[in-house]
């Protein structure tokens, strides 16, 4: 018995050394690909050029929907360098995701966001509301900065865009 009570206790101290700091210490998300930095770079421009013209007074949306689908063009070009993780899909995935698990779910809701924002203004959509749509368009925006700090990418120089209030009209 006293055998027993030895044992269990070496393992106990092993166990408490070894694999409680481990379990409990926070997991190192792998650095992002060199291709990341120019991506983010791409994807800030690219989203300027979308901001400009839906803060216009009026809204110009038409002109803000070729650069959205280019956003989209980036976002996928970002999972493709494996900057943004690859979508489940009932296939096994050749290469994984090494970031934080949180990456996935806002990876998602960023191109959620961006065909949300395109249904309301390719050409032929009806004329969104101004407000309800630079609301929108807003979320969407903090979301991606978000996402991109969530994901561990680098921020770009001069950082994400943002909404700008919208311009009062001189009477």
């Amino acid at each position: 018995m006293r055998t027993f009570a030895t044992i269990g206790t070496v393992l106990a101290v092993v166990l408490a050394v070894a694999v409680i700091p481990a379990a409990s210490a926070q997991r190192q998300s792998a650095e992002p690909p060199a291709a990341c930095a120019g991506l983010v770079t791409q994807l800030a421009d690219t989203l300027k050029k979308v901001v400009e013209p839906l803060a216009a007074n009026p809204p110009a949306p038409d002109k803000a929907a070729p650069p959205l689908g280019e956003v989209l063009h980036v976002l996928v070009a970002m999972t493709a360098a494996k900057c943004l993780p690859t979508p489940p899909t009932t296939a096994p995935a050749e290469v994984r995701f090494h970031g934080p698990e949180l990456c996935l779910s806002q990876d998602l809701a960023m191109f959620a966001g961006a065909f949300s924002v395109l249904s309301k203004i390719v050409p032929g959509a009806v004329a969104p509301d101004p407000g309800k749509l630079r609301a929108e368009v807003q979320t969407w925006l903090k979301l991606v900065n978000e996402a991109l700090k969530t994901c561990g990418l680098p921020v770009p120089e001069g950082g994400m865009p943002t909404m700008p209030a919208p311009a009062q009209s001189v009477r």
